[in-house]
């Protein structure tokens, strides 16, 4: 969609540009040697499209323009007016963290009876604080729900295994996967499914592609890659990325995977499903009580 915004804007991709991806691969010992990498090539334009690479662009250089998809660690390169006080712009979640404590509201209603919430987090992220800080209301949502909450790490797509076997070991009724990476949701997806944990993450495909149970988050990718080309149009063009404040990009949905609730055998709330914006695969039978799946 980016390449598509640009060349809607009227540059040329046989003539003009070059569009080139860089893949740290989840491994976070790569993110800053590739990051160091990508600027000594000194590309017109940077783009990030995620909070750990944004991070790591922003480490390893402070002059070339750096052009955000949806990162939200931006909080010390703002000012009040979301202009750049740096060399980053772009459009971004949102500011005010609801991608991340909007998903616990929504799984406390899928699961009202839970009293044993887990919190799955990736230690490498720079978002995730391991004080416990960070959670902003959070813990007070669970605590006000009559449940208590249990926060497990991991490092990496191959420690991600293990987390959900402390989910387990701990005997979390539901978990929330803290926001992260989108590349890490299959793995989440796996393990959710293999030991049967009910799960919601902030972003669409862990419900719509990876086969997870629920998502409440942000819908229109392709909005958020055509504003990203808008700003890589701009700067391009010479203007100063200090003239192009940061766009807060924030419209929510609910997708409730079916399949996967019928899998695990879970009930979830009439009230739930009627509100759902995507349904995966509607078919399980309605009861009384809301609509609930038989374990195979």
């Amino acid at each position: 969609q980016v390449r598509a915004g640009l060349e809607q804007a009227g540059w040329s991709f046989e003539q003009q540009l070059r569009l080139e991806w860089s893949d740290a691969a989840n491994d976070p010992a790569r993110y800053a040697s590739l990051a160091r990498a990508v600027v000594a090539r000194r590309p017109a334009v940077l783009l990030a499209t995620e909070n750990m690479t944004t991070e790591a662009l922003m480490n390893a250089t402070q002059e070339l323009p750096i052009v955000v998809i949806g990162s939200t660690n931006l909080h010390q390169v703002l000012d009040a007016q979301l202009r750049p006080l740096a060399n980053v712009t772009g459009v971004t979640l949102g500011l005010q963290r609801q991608f991340f404590f909007k998903p616990m509201e929504v799984l406390l209603q899928a699961f009202p009876q839970a009293r044993r919430i887990g919190l799955v987090s990736n230690s490498d992220n720079p978002m995730v604080k391991k004080d416990g800080s960070g959670l902003g209301p959070v813990p007070d949502m669970v605590r006000r729900a009559g449940a208590e909450l249990f926060r497990v790490y991991f490092s990496g797509e191959a420690g991600i295994a293990a987390a959900w076997e402390e989910l387990a070991r701990l005997q979390v009724d539901a978990v929330m996967i803290q926001p992260d990476s989108p590349a890490l949701l299959a793995a989440h997806a796996r393990q959710s499914l293999r030991l049967r944990l009910p799960a919601i993450s902030h972003h669409a495909w862990f419900s719509n592609r990876v086969g997870g149970l629920l998502s409440y988050g942000v819908v229109g990718r392709a909005e958020f890659c055509g504003r990203a080309a808008h700003y890589v149009d701009q700067v391009l063009r010479g203007r100063a990325v200090a003239e192009l404040p940061v766009q807060e990009l924030y419209e929510a949905g609910l997708s409730v995977n079916l399949d996967t609730a019928e899998q695990m055998g879970v009930q979830l709330p009439a009230a739930l499903i009627a509100r759902a914006d995507r349904l995966i695969r509607p078919q399980a039978a309605s009861t009384p009580g809301g609509i609930s799946g038989k374990a195979p």
